[in-house]
């Protein structure tokens, strides 16, 4: 691939056409990308831009999600659907999810979840990187702002972090440590300070010994997992 660096990367705005497809409106921008809702007769996608000053300088990095998602197929991942590349314009288009991210729900909506809920986004979560990493892939990015909820399905985007595993730099604990995060946000939406004292978390949630213990070996804290199988066997037992 030959990517010619004396254009300047244009942003495309609502109603602009790029190939095929109508810009809806811009989701967000990023250091190596700019990411539009867009549509074409039919339904509705997502469209990844990649500025092409990033590409030249980490395209080893960049080119991983397009590899790694042309390469899986789950309800809960966005579908890859068809890469476009010309003069000035690199980019791919993927399915879209419904939902909205778990930032927004918790930042922008006060959104409370109760622990009936919580677990069943958290085994939803399981099952997604049961899937990943029984075909060698980890995430590494599994945050509020990259995981989106309709209610009742959990969609798990963004996978400009994720890699091959290779037992070296690229390992299954860092998926857990951000899961362990990610379920602290949703038990803290119905956390009331009882006062101004800093504590850990394991000492101000109201959270059962098998959910401590789960969520700190998910951390690191106490012995770490190192299959995706112990920590759904030991998620089910902390929540029955």
């Amino acid at each position: 691939m030959v990517i010619k660096l004396f254009y300047k990367d244009k942003v495309y705005s609502p109603n602009q056409k790029i190939g095929e497809y109508t810009v809806l409106k811009i989701i967000g921008e990023g250091r190596y990308g700019i990411c539009y809702l867009v549509g074409d007769v039919k339904r509705q996608y997502i469209l990844k831009q990649l500025k092409r000053g990033m590409l030249k300088k980490s395209w080893a990095k960049v080119g991983y999600e397009e590899k790694i998602l042309m390469g899986v197929k789950h309800d809960c991942i966005p579908g890859f659907i068809k890469k476009i590349e010309h003069e000035k314009f690199y980019g791919y288009v993927l399915e879209y999810k419904e939902g909205i991210t778990f930032e927004e729900l918790i930042f922008a909506e006060g959104r409370v979840f109760g622990r009936e809920e919580i677990y069943r986004i958290g085994m939803q979560i399981i099952n997604i990187l049961k899937y990943l990493h029984e075909r060698n892939i980890v995430h590494r990015d599994i945050r509020v702002p990259n995981t989106l909820y309709d209610g009742d399905k959990v969609s798990l985007i963004d996978f400009g972090l994720a890699r091959w595993i290779n037992q070296k730099r690229y390992t299954v604990d860092v998926d857990f440590s951000y899961l362990g995060d990610f379920l602290l946000h949703l038990y803290y939406t119905s956390f009331e300070p009882k006062d101004n004292k800093k504590k850990a978390w394991y000492e101000e949630l109201d959270l059962r010994h098998d959910e401590v213990l789960f969520l700190k070996r998910l951390m690191g804290i106490e012995k770490r997992y190192k299959s995706i199988h112990d920590v759904e066997r030991d998620f089910i037992k902390a929540t029955l």
